[in-house]
């Protein structure tokens, strides 16, 4: 079973945080709580960050955290209790939610995800998490099919099904590439300063020229 940090520095299970906090919450007004967030964050920004701050990103703040404290924790199997796991064969983990019929027949707890999304890179498409990582655990009818755990590394809409010594060879490939990209990276950014905008009207008279150019080969071919 994981264990956190709770807030006197010991280690702890995640039910045990969670029973902490809502205890910590029983003491307040949670609706109140939540109401006072955007006076709170719209000040906090005009004093730490005066620069960066706007009335609409203050707002845009208060909003996602609003969304993130109101959002319900998925109770894992370990919580729901003994009963639930052995009817599911579930692992302590698991956060799905067998008792749905629409949920997946396989065990998570969940993908770990990059906070950096894949409209943060290329505006447009599909927004999700420019990477994820996740395992899982496909028990279903073990007597015939056995046991299997894999990890899925995801980037943005692809997905691979990795065994643990695969995604162990993924971590230690990553582990040597990261150098490599900054040293790309930093390369890239010295590259960068020597870029300028083109003239918009030059580009134009040679997208024409360009397109006056492949008229004339193909009425010449036929």
């Amino acid at each position: 079973m994981k264990l956190f940090p709770n807030s006197a520095g010991l280690m702890a299970t995640r039910a045990d945080i969670a029973a902490e906090h809502t205890a910590a919450l029983d003491t307040l007004d949670f609706d109140k709580v939540i109401a006072a967030l955007p006076a709170a964050i719209d000040h906090a920004m005009r004093n730490t960050v005066p620069d960066l701050y706007t009335a609409e990103r203050a707002a845009d703040l208060a909003a996602a955290m609003t969304a993130e404290l109101r959002k319900p924790t998925p109770l894992t199997a370990a919580e729901r209790g003994t009963e639930w796991m052995l009817r599911y064969g579930c692992t302590a983990w698991c956060i799905n939610d067998h008792a749905n019929p629409v949920s997946a027949d396989f065990h998570s707890a969940g993908p770990a995800a990059t906070e950096l999304r894949t409209t943060d890179l290329e505006p447009g498409g599909d927004d999700q998490p420019w990477l994820t990582a996740e395992t899982v655990v496909m028990n279903d009818k073990p007597q015939a099919y056995g046991r299997e755990t894999r990890v899925l590394l995801g980037y943005g809409d692809h997905l691979a099904e990795l065994t643990p010594d695969n995604a162990r060879k993924a971590l230690d490939a990553m582990r040597g590439f990261v150098a490599q990209l900054e040293a790309v990276v930093d390369q890239a950014d010295a590259s960068a300063l020597d870029d300028f905008d083109g003239d918009p009207d030059i580009a134009a008279a040679n997208r024409q020229a360009e397109t006056a150019r492949i008229k004339r080969i193909t009425e010449a071919s036929r």
